[in-house]
């Protein structure tokens, strides 16, 4: 292993901290510097977390070419053919381009399909056992909640930041400094199982320490979700929930108490962080936790009340129609091959429509394929060979994908989709290598 790939390998660990910062970073650049809607500078947006990005994109490309993983480039040239033969039926039906926009959009469904073979890579090549490994990932799964979270429970406090909603039911819901209610719900809907799951899954003695900032991370993690309040984050907090303690009683019937045990410490945090965080809310801002839940669960229902569609898709068949429209007007051309995502003012954020729409049939076989192939043949290993640190990536992995499934917004994004490549690579990882080796 030269030393120019290990220097690389070694920024890829760090990288999995700097993530969220990141995200961080962007959610302050739109609030101060674009005033709080990144769409008033354009209708493709670039943020600097965005800019450092598509560079780390690059980096990654230049380490698979490095580490000669040539299988990876093979599965990789179709999915950009399939976005060079959109860009053209884009043209051809439209008599138009907006290269900008097509560059943009799938970059950030490369940078995902980079970080997937990279992390893979990162695992295997690290020359640890299996069971540091898990340790070491779930170390920084742990530090990216507690990063992500404090930006969503401090500001709370003070009344900064933005409403997950904010429509004719009134505002309602908040999720701090994130401008993408929905990306920020992905990332945690996504690591908050697996985290919960390894917490559980830890045999050997630890400090208090290290209790407490699991038990915080995971319960400030829970108290997140419920601040923005979206049809996604109940249903994960609510699958999470029953998963953990469906497993806890299991394992308190074979006499094992650790696991109810930690279950404990963290609802105890919970309850403790939940009274001081809407103390201090109502003392700063006027506005407790009680309220906030209260109001967004009522606009929920009057907004659940209007139709199944509203229910199932949050409103975004109006997105999706016009798209659609394109699509079958198209004819042969744009079903093969899409109408191209610059073709379209508004994105559906629908993510197996997207993929379909923008680049046709083709695309959505190339582009998709490694997801459906590893995917599932995780959740066959997974269930030939049943364990609770697989419980938390099936967990994790379900979730996403049902939402991505229904009305989700996550292979195209690089806060969500990024924690659902590394989880993809992870799970890979924990059902095909040997412990022992």
């Amino acid at each position: 292993m030269s030393e120019k790939t290990k220097k690389l390998e070694r920024f890829f660990w760090f990288y999995l901290i700097l993530n969220p910062i990141l995200d961080i970073v962007s959610g302050l650049y739109i609030q101060f510097i674009t005033g709080g809607d990144v769409y008033n500078v354009s209708i493709a947006p670039i943020t600097p977390s965005l800019v450092i990005r598509m560079f780390v994109l690059l980096v990654m490309v230049g380490y698979i070419i490095m580490i000669k993983d040539w299988k990876a480039v093979k599965i990789a040239i179709p999915m950009g053919i399939a976005w060079i033969l959109s860009m053209l039926s884009e043209f051809i039906t439209f008599g138009s381009i907006s290269v900008f926009i097509d560059i943009q959009y799938f970059s950030k469904f490369a940078y995902n399909i980079a970080v997937f073979f990279v992390y893979c890579h990162l695992m295997y090549r690290s020359g640890m056992s299996k069971e540091q490994i898990i340790k070491k990932i779930n170390k920084y799964i742990m530090i990216s909640l507690f990063l992500m979270t404090v930006v969503i429970v401090i500001p709370y406090i003070f009344g900064a930041g933005h409403y997950t909603y904010a429509d004719r039911f009134g505002y309602r819901g908040f999720r701090g400094f994130y401008y993408s209610g929905n990306d920020i719900t992905g990332a945690l809907m996504i690591l908050f199982p697996i985290g919960s799951c390894y917490y559980l899954s830890i045999s050997e003695k630890i400090d208090k320490k290290m209790h407490i900032f699991y038990g915080l991370t995971l319960a400030m993690t829970l108290l997140s979700m419920l601040m923005i309040g979206t049809k996604t984050a109940f249903i994960a907090i609510v699958v999470t929930i029953f998963a953990v303690a469906l497993y806890a009683i299991i394992e308190l019937i074979k006499h094992n108490k650790q696991v109810a045990l930690k279950v404990l410490i963290v609802v105890v945090i919970f309850a403790i962080l939940y009274a001081v965080i809407s103390g201090l809310a109502m003392l700063y801002s006027g506005h407790g936790m009680s309220q906030t839940l209260g109001e967004t669960l009522k606009g929920m229902e009057h907004a659940n009340n209007e139709s199944t569609e509203s229910l199932l898709f949050s409103g975004r068949l109006n997105k999706l129609m016009p798209t659609w429209k394109d699509f079958r007007d198209g004819g042969l051309l744009t079903w093969l091959f899409g109408v191209g995502r610059g073709s379209q003012l508004e994105t559906i954020e629908m993510d197996l429509f997207e993929v379909m729409f923008y680049y046709g049939i083709f695309g959505f076989a190339t582009m998709l394929w490694l997801y459906f192939k590893e995917g599932f043949t995780f959740v066959y290993r997974f269930i030939r060979n049943f364990n609770v640190i697989g419980l938390g990536a099936f967990l994790s992995l379900g979730l996403c994908v049902g939402y991505l499934v229904i009305a989700g917004h996550v292979l195209f994004t690089v806060t969500s989709g990024f924690y659902f490549a590394v989880i993809l690579a992870y799970a890979k990882f924990i059902t095909t290598c040997d412990l022992k080796k």
